[in-house]
């Protein structure tokens, strides 16, 4: 008699926990984790293109987001940004004045290491901080850009040499 009495309470109070957890977890999923898919479409006007890149973006706890972009059949990146949906750039994911020791060491033989040349894996990764913010984000916080993103006002663009306006971009999603 007890026993049937006790069963009943033990479902719905795990019932209530499955409800109660499930949601939280995936909220908090979305609250850190965003992607954006890059086309040739996502470029006004579109670019005829057979490159795509994806963008994995980490908010981490510390006020940083980590990145990871991989891209496919694309060549002679110059310049990948972040920016609003309008084409403002407001951050640079790539350094498009770094440069890579091209001779022996003795010699401190650089070149540029953009453009790059053929890609079709990772293009870079890398961690981004406030500091690094310019044009209407210069000053705010990583919370700010967070709310950008979320709100899809943010997009993802790679430059190539053929393509100097853009050769692929996409908006920044909440990852599911």
């Amino acid at each position: 008699m007890i026993l049937s009495r006790i069963v009943p309470i033990v479902l719905i109070l795990g019932a209530i926990y499955l409800v109660s957890y499930f949601p939280t977890y995936a909220y908090a999923q979305q609250d850190t984790d965003f992607v954006a898919n890059l086309t040739g479409e996502g470029i006004v006007p579109p670019v005829d293109t057979a490159a795509t890149a994806v963008v994995k973006f980490h908010v981490n706890p510390n006020e940083t987001i980590s990145y990871d972009i991989s891209a496919y059949n694309i060549d002679k990146v110059f310049d990948v940004y972040m920016g609003t949906q309008n084409n403002t750039n407001l951050l640079e994911l790539i350094n498009p004045y770094a440069t890579v020791l091209s001779g022996p060491r003795v010699t401190n033989q650089f070149q540029s290491a953009y453009p790059t040349g053929p890609i079709d894996g990772e293009l870079t990764s890398g961690v981004i901080t406030a500091d690094k913010f310019y044009g209407s984000l210069a000053g705010k916080s990583i919370s700010d850009l967070v709310t950008m993103m979320k709100s899809g006002q943010m997009q993802v663009e790679i430059r190539t040499v053929s393509h100097e306006d853009g050769e692929i971009a996409g908006p920044i999603m909440p990852s599911k």
